[in-house]
């Protein structure tokens, strides 16, 4: 019988997969983004592909109608998008002006109302406010220049959506193929399960970004942000980062009015206004449309968003909530793994409960009997 490695050389074995793993996630980066928004936006995409099926249109057909829906949707949203990116960059050089101004009226109210010379700080502020439009107005300049060396990502994100849709069963049976027999029932479970709860997170999560993009914008145009659909993108779609996503995407356009509106009353409306979206974003919008499918723990969901912006930046940040669900899922239905489940997720056994009878119940209802 062979001797079981020692601990010290098994640590050292984790240590280096670790290592690889993370640094393959790194250079392979340009590939491997594009491709993990695929798998995502096909789980999104598979309930139309599925229903156009049931009316009776081929299934190629119905993947083609499905992704084209996929680029008018978003294509539309990326013409409004990039329309205002152009706008702002135009207008970098009046905000910045509008911005030294503002901070100058600030000083000389502290020096007229205190008497506090503050001529070093002016300066600092200054230097670094002209610094951060110079950069932002570079750094716009750099993306709709640079937009043509990412036109062929974006034209292989519906290519790969198309081919994961249109071979979905033969990755399934793949894997299936290549578990051995006494864990087949547990593959089979685990697929399962990854793919209803995946496909009711992400169309939830969908519903309420594309809920918010509008709410956001048009809240934005009402209080009288400059550029409302520029920044209601942005603070809909970094919504999808928990706990922090809403005040992530309120920071950009509340320093945006604070630096260039005419009064502070902008920017404490912007934030009124992003405190009311996130209540009722966290108290009626998710739990009601995501519901409670992806249970992690708060803890290592804050380590696993760090991690994300580490490896991947924002996409990493984005893209990390849902493989860590699904991560979860795996560890749940193996038995040796259940205590990793359990240390990454939420002790909430009711919940949990009742998502398992609603997977049960979906997939007895699915179940033809047999003749």
């Amino acid at each position: 019988m062979d001797k079981p490695f020692p601990f010290v050389q098994r640590s050292t074995y984790v240590l280096l997969f670790i290592i690889a793993f993370f640094f393959i996630l790194i250079i392979a980066r340009d590939f491997l983004v594009p491709l993990a928004f695929g798998f995502l936006i096909s789980s999104l995409l598979f309930p139309v592909c599925r229903f156009l099926c049931h009316k009776g249109l081929p299934k190629g057909v119905a993947i083609f109608i499905s992704v084209i829906i996929m680029i008018v949707v978003f294509g539309g949203i990326t013409l409004l998008f990039v329309s205002q990116i152009a706008e702002l960059a135009a207008d970098f050089p009046d905000l910045r002006s509008k911005a030294m101004e503002n901070i100058t009226d600030v000083y000389q109210y502290i020096e007229d109302q205190f008497g506090l010379a503050v001529d070093w700080q002016k300066h600092w502020v200054k230097g670094r406010v002209d610094n951060l439009f110079t950069t932002g107005s570079e750094f716009f300049n750099r993306l709709l220049n640079g937009a043509a060396g990412t036109i062929f990502k974006v034209l292989m994100m519906p290519v790969y959506v198309f081919y994961i849709l249109y071979y979905h069963d033969r990755f399934r049976q793949f894997i299936l193929r290549s578990t051995p027999e006494r864990h087949k029932e547990t593959a089979n479970k685990i697929l399962k399960e990854i793919s209803w709860v995946s496909q009711r997170f992400f169309g939830g999560a969908f519903i309420v970004v594309m809920i918010l993009v509008v709410t956001n914008s048009l809240g934005l145009y009402l209080i009288g942000l400059k550029y409302p659909i520029f920044f209601g993108v942005i603070s809909a779609v970094f919504n999808l980062i928990p706990y922090f996503g809403t005040w992530i995407g309120a920071f950009f356009p509340f320093l945006f009015a604070l630096l260039t509106g005419d009064s502070v009353n902008l920017a404490l409306s912007v934030l009124v206004f992003f405190a009311f979206i996130q209540f009722t974003e966290n108290n009626i919008l998710t739990p009601h449309i995501t519901g409670g499918y992806v249970r992690l723990n708060p803890f290592f969901t804050i380590i696993g968003l760090v991690a994300g912006g580490m490896v991947w930046g924002v996409a990493g940040m984005l893209l990390v909530i849902p493989f860590m669900a699904s991560l979860k899922i795996i560890l749940e239905n193996i038995e040796s793994t259940k205590n990793l489940a359990f240390l990454i997720g939420r002790s909430d056994d009711e919940t949990i409960g009742k998502i398992r009878k609603k997977i049960r119940a979906f997939f007895q209802s699915k179940r033809k009997p047999t003749p």
